[in-house]
């Protein structure tokens, strides 16, 4: 556990020597922040144009929600592109598993995530009429933090299976938060779509963990908020479970044909 940890606390120090070398405060506050800021703002402007508050409600906070899940899928493009320089090999030497060293490559990009979902949280509903459940609201950090983390894990799960093509990286990206974005109650509630495709939404990160938000704001019962978290950190285990064993069976193949060092 102890080299996992210290794994795991240098791949969080080489991202944010990474992170630093391309955003500064100005730049992440007036150039990503505010573009994310604008993208919940058209949504919401979409609501009030039809006329209801709560169409602006429901699209306010569904996207207030989905601006983390963006920042917390660049995990794909840092991981996959270990690969294309052709330092993945030192990175599975070391004294840890393969796992663990990619889940380092983009915490911050996580926190990035939540930072700006939280700040779009505080500074958005006033602006658009949304009354949120304050003092209580002070909770909501926690569960964008739980739903970041379940996309997070998403994310990763991904990079394993797009290692092989690295330059399909900014597709599997883009694709990877649309269908978040399109199919988790976002914009469109879930009950819209077929039963079928509402069984595979159940399994995507963030459609339980924005439905334990929404109920939260409404005012829900406790037990439904916490329900929806509990799912939500299934989905995000489920998905973490299965990023391991992509990840391991990439590196056997990898050893074994010698394509390991560089992708294709």
């Amino acid at each position: 556990m102890r080299d996992q940890l210290r794994v795991l606390k240098h791949g969080l120090i080489a991202s944010w020597t990474m992170f630093s070398a391309f955003q500064t405060w100005k730049t992440w506050t007036f150039m990503w922040l505010s573009r994310l800021l604008i993208q919940a703002c058209f949504y919401a402007l979409i609501g009030r144009m039809l006329g209801s508050q709560q169409q602006v409600d429901y699209l306010l906070i569904g996207n207030v929600v989905a601006i983390m899940a963006i920042d917390a899928t660049v995990v794909i493009l840092l991981a996959v592109g270990e690969r294309q320089s052709g330092t993945l090999a030192l990175m599975v030497a070391a004294p840890s598993t393969h796992l663990t060293v990619y889940l380092g490559r983009g915490l911050v990009n996580l926190g990035s995530g939540v930072a700006a979902s939280t700040t779009a949280f505080l500074v958005l509903p006033p602006l658009f009429g949304v009354d949120l459940p304050w003092p209580k609201a002070g909770l909501i950090p926690l569960m964008i933090f739980v739903v970041g983390l379940s996309c997070y894990c998403y994310g990763t799960c991904v990079a394993s299976f797009v290692l092989g093509f690295p330059s399909a990286r900014w597709l599997a990206l883009n694709f990877s938060y649309l269908v978040l974005m399109t199919f988790c109650g976002v914009n469109v509630p879930t009950s819209f779509w077929p039963d079928w495709l509402r069984a595979v939404t159940s399994v995507l990160p963030m459609t339980h963990g924005l439905a334990a938000i929404r109920a939260f704001v409404a005012g829900g019962p406790a037990s439904t908020v916490l329900v929806q978290l509990g799912l939500e950190v299934c989905v995000g285990a489920a998905w973490i479970a299965v990023a391991a064993v992509s990840f391991n069976r990439m590196v056997r193949r990898g050893r074994r044909d010698g394509t390991i060092e560089f992708g294709g």
